[in-house]
Parts: structure tokens; C-alpha cells; sequence
């Protein structure tokens, strides 16, 4: 390891990963709501994720952080949390994916929402449930404190939606759906002890999310039950998991 990780390096990648992703969009005129679309997915969403990728890649082999991102140390927690956090998660990309119009999607688009997927679940697991994890940790936070402000920073990530196209009220709502959603992520990295389930289910997610959104479905309530029913098992959860941190040996 070239550098020893803190909260003060892992929170400086954070912010020009910031830069990278939305002077990207700026440049290329982003619209966040025409991010998926057929004729705009490649250069509003592909282009600065991949740019993305490529920063975080150069960072953590620059810094030698790989391991320490990739593999929880602290592996803790109930088994059976994986299984519950997979199957909300899960509920929710079967119905989406099931609710898609299919037919309104080309082989190209298609390859492009996959790709666009891949990409932000990597991009965003390996800044937030990797690096600031990692960082904060370094600089001895408490794991409730290392919980908190990763989650706290995923959700943040979302709040600039407000400046390319998204109403202010819905990025203010994004910051708190992924906050709630970021606390299950952090249990799948605590309980899995790797951060490659984490990276999965959030690509999974945003490609089911994505798809159904690209094709012009509508939603249901059993897709918004799973979706609320994430954010209900994923707090209660981190709660348990932190908990059981807490217990003597």
C-alpha cells in the first residue's frame, strides 16, 4: 500500500469523481431525464461512467487500496441478512425486468443499459462501500460512524441530479431512497465479505430500474412494495449488524 487510507484522502477521490461524472455532463449537455434514452444513453450516461471507471481504477492501483476495498475485514453479521437483502432486492429486478416493454428496445440499447449498469455498480460500490469505507476506517472511525457517513455520501451523490433536469424535490428524495438502500448495501459487504455482491446487486438494480424507465413502463405497487420493503429491511438490518458489532467476544 502506497498510502496508508484516511477519510481525508477517501473523501478527496470522492469529490473529483464528482468532477469527472458531472463535468462530463455538462459538457456533453446531459438532460437527467434522457439519461437512458436510445439516442443519448451512450454520451449522457456511458461515456461519463466509463471515464469514471477508469479514474477509480487509476486511484486504487495508484494507492494500492484494492484488497482493502474489494474484501471486508470486518465480516460480521447474521447469514441469513445476505438471503433476506437479496430477496427484496431480488423482488424488485424480476418485477421491473417482467414490466419492461422489451419490444421498444433495440440489441444496441440493450447492450448499452447493460453496459451503463456494470459501470455504476462498480463506479459507485467501489467509491462509497470501498474507498470511504476504507478511509474511514483508516482514520479509526467507529464502524456506526463509517456506516453512516458512506451511506450518507452514497445518497449525496444524487443530490446534483438537481442541476441537469431533475426537480429538486425528487434529488432531495433520491438522497434519502439511497441512503436507505446504501445501509442494505453495506450489510451485503459486511455479511457476503466482498464487495463483488454489493457491486451485483446495485448493477442489477439500475439495470432493471433503467430498462423499465427506457422502454416507456409503467410501474405497480408490487414493484413499489419491493422497492419500500428494501428501504425497511435495509435499516433495520445495519441496525442488527451494528449492534452485534457491539457485543463482547
Amino acid at each position: 500500500m502506497k498510502l496508508n487510507p484516511t477519510w481525508t484522502v477517501a473523501f478527496f477521490i470522492y469529490i473529483l469523481y464528482l468532477v469527472v461524472i458531472f463535468a462530463t455532463w455538462y459538457v456533453t449537455g446531459a438532460d437527467y431525464l434522457k439519461l437512458t434514452g436510445a439516442d443519448t444513453i451512450a454520451s449522457f450516461t456511458v461515456l461519463p461512467l466509463f471515464l469514471g471507471a477508469v479514474f477509480l481504477v487509476f486511484v486504487l492501483s495508484h494507492l494500492g487500496w484494492w484488497r482493502e476495498v474489494m474484501t471486508e475485514d470486518r465480516k460480521g453479521g447474521p447469514g441469513w441478512a445476505l438471503w433476506v437483502v437479496l430477496a427484496v432486492t431480488g423482488g424488485f429486478v424480476l418485477l421491473n425486468v417482467i414490466g419492461a416493454d422489451w419490444t421498444r428496445i433495440t440489441a444496441t440499447h440493450l447492450m448499452f443499459l447493460v453496459l451503463a449498469a456494470i459501470l455504476v455498480g462498480f463506479n459507485e460500490e467501489a467509491l462509497t462501500r470501498g474507498i470511504l469505507v476504507v478511509g474511514a476506517r483508516g482514520s479509526k472511525w467507529s464502524e456506526s460512524l463509517v456506516w453512516l457517513s458512506s451511506s450518507l455520501a452514497f445518497g449525496l451523490l444524487h443530490l446534483p441530479n438537481a442541476l441537469f433536469g431533475l426537480p429538486l424535490v425528487a434529488a432531495i428524495a433520491q438522497v434519502g431512497f439511497a441512503f436507505l438502500a446504501g445501509s442494505g448495501l453495506y450489510v451485503l459487504r459486511r455479511v457476503s465479505g466482498s464487495l463483488l455482491v454489493p457491486i451485483a446487486v446495485h448493477g442489477a438494480w439500475d439495470f432493471a430500474t433503467f430498462s423499465k424507465g427506457a422502454s416507456g413502463a409503467e410501474g405497480s405497487s408490487a414493484i413499489q412494495m419491493f422497492q419500500f420493503g428494501t428501504y425497511i429491511v435495509s435499516i433495520v438490518l445495519v441496525i442488527i449488524v451494528l449492534r452485534r458489532d457491539k457485543r463482547p467476544s
